[in-house]
């Protein structure tokens, strides 16, 4: 596996970052919900998801 420079994110943060990522690109929405619950069962945490296109805190 190769190494990237987090800027202080916790390796979780990473590591469920990147398989909801993963997620998402290979099955849309359902992946991305698939990915939480693999996530969470792992211990690292969930990505929630806003359903708002003009949420301030997202954008």
């Amino acid at each position: 596996m190769f190494r990237r420079r987090t800027g202080g994110v916790s390796a979780a943060e990473t590591a469920t970052r990147t398989i909801h990522a993963v997620g998402q690109k290979v099955a849309g929405e359902r992946g991305g919900r698939a990915a939480n619950r693999v996530t969470s069962a792992l211990g690292l945490g969930q990505i929630k998801v806003c359903g708002k296109p003009d949420c301030p805190n997202c954008n």
